[in-house]
């Protein structure tokens, strides 16, 4: 069990942290013809919408409703309607996810009434194309985006209606595995730790169980890299909203991550379904118990290839721990990415030198080393010099701090914007966590045979002072602002 402390800098100099309506927005980003809304200042998409699209390489629809000055004192509530009323005539959404900020906090209006409203006369007018308005509370000012995340996650949930007329989208029924009739459904809730290749090993090892499942939200199926066939003003793929309203007919629910904990109990409350939790799917003994509680409630053992990815699993712990283990590394991530990644390299000897969370979280009490601490990227460059990093793992925000240490640096996280691929990247699964160790200890090795033939490796005294002193100017540009 890991000790928990908190920085006593205020972290503000070189932020790790990013905002709630930042996570909630990735939420809706993986529902099919989707549009995340931001009911904040003009401009307050902007900053969100640079990472995103930087992160995934990939055109990403988000909006904003464009508060002013005038009407964050008199009150948003025509703003709102107004921007609604457009973004349904001009982009046609199937579902919207508005998501409050800081000036729509802060100003103490009643957001939910005012949604409440709209949706009443919505209904009234145009019952047959209305889309689902799911609201989300996500100030800016308080959690991050892994609390986004969870936010938006447990209002969809709790929010869409359960509704069967939709029937041909849905990829089963409640009938039981191993009875000739289509597979049974299973709902997974899944955090923001997992990438799209992920997303689809997940999926691959279900169905291998003879079941089908409804992956919420699916970043798979919307930001994977794909190239759609036509340009369109909303998300080109991920959960359906057909989907969503069938999903009281799953017999299991299974949460793969710990930030989507709360919102599988708020789904198993308004269904009959079991659910399995698991805090994160890094690591052998995480995935074989995922596979054992499969092979319970399926009744089938596991397919080969699921045997054999195991197999190369475990070969791959006995390879890389003989570069791995003993090294000296430090992580900075969401919670439930630190808490993945660290177990996982835990696992083959790692020592965990230095763990920086932006926010704190349960999870993080679970970590099997000594000490997580909540601050920012200055934070994790004191404890990292002060340890001796040989590797750190994080975002690229990240790499600038290990270039000052002169340690080697491995891109896992949110944002990657200097390397291709970032949904391609894996943390999970057998597939998954092989491909981590691998990368990892790879990077190590590279590093280890830079040093050799480098004739210095800087030391304490050679870091610059001042953390932002080698940011360029569109790195600093892209660090989120607030609302």
């Amino acid at each position: 069990m890991a000790r928990v402390v908190t920085s006593d800098r205020r972290p503000g100099l070189d932020p790790l942290r990013f905002s709630q309506p930042l996570g909630g927005a990735l939420v809706f980003l993986g529902l099919a013809a989707a549009m995340p809304v931001m009911h904040g200042s003009k401009g307050c998409a902007s900053f969100a919408k640079a990472l995103l699209t930087r992160h995934f390489n990939e055109p990403v629809p988000l909006q904003t409703t464009g508060v002013t000055e005038v009407s964050a004192v008199l009150g948003s509530g025509d703003d709102l309607v107004a921007n609604l009323d457009g973004i349904r005539a001009k982009q046609n959404p199937r579902i919207i996810g508005l998501l409050t900020t800081g000036v729509t906090e802060v100003s103490g209006e009643d957001v939910a009434g005012q949604v409440r409203q709209y949706i009443a006369m919505m209904n009234h007018t145009t019952p047959e194309g209305a889309p689902l308005i799911v609201r989300v509370s996500t100030p800016d000012f308080a959690g991050g985006l892994s609390d986004g995340w969870s936010a938006a996650l447990r209002s969809l949930v709790t929010t869409v209606p359960f509704d069967h007329a939709d029937s041909d989208d849905y990829p089963g029924s409640r009938s039981g595995p191993g009875t000739g009739s289509a597979p049974e459904t299973v709902a997974v809730l899944v955090g923001p730790s997992l990438s799209a290749a992920d997303l689809d090993e997940l999926c691959a090892l279900i169905r291998s169980f003879g079941m089908a499942p409804v992956l919420v939200p699916d970043l798979s199926g919307s930001l994977d890299g794909h190239l759609a066939p036509s340009w369109q003003p909303t998300t080109t793929g991920g959960t359906g909203l057909a989907q969503l309203r069938r999903l009281d007919e799953a017999g299991l629910i299974i949460t793969a991550g710990a930030t989507a904990a709360e919102a599988g109990v708020d789904l198993a409350a308004r269904t009959a379904a079991d659910l399995i939790h698991h805090d994160h799917l890094s690591g052998l003994a995480a995935v074989d118990r995922l596979v054992t509680e499969l092979m319970a409630y399926s009744g089938r053992g596991p397919a080969p290839e699921v045997r054999r990815a195991r197999a190369r699993l475990a070969d791959g712990l006995l390879d890389t721990h003989f570069v791995l283990g003993g090294a000296r590394i430090a992580l900075a991530m969401e919670p439930e990415a630190l808490v993945a990644v660290g177990s996982l390299l835990h696992d083959v000897g790692a020592e965990i030198v230095a763990a920086v969370s932006p926010t704190d979280a349960p999870v993080l009490a679970t970590a099997p080393w000594d000490e997580i601490v909540i601050g920012d990227l200055t934070e994790l460059e004191e404890r990292a010099l002060e340890g001796g990093a040989e590797l750190l793992i994080g975002s690229s925000h990240v790499r600038t701090v290990a270039d000052r240490i002169g340690a080697a640096h491995l891109a896992v996280g949110f944002p990657i914007y200097d390397r291709l691929g970032s949904a391609l990247r894996t943390t999970a699964g057998y597939g998954g966590s092989l491909r981590l160790l691998v990368d990892a200890a790879n990077r190590l090795l590279d590093h280890h045979q830079a040093d050799h033939r480098a004739d210095h490796r800087p030391g304490r005294h050679d870091v610059r002072e001042h953390p932002l002193d080698s940011f360029d100017q569109l790195d600093v540009l892209c660090q989120e602002s607030p609302c």
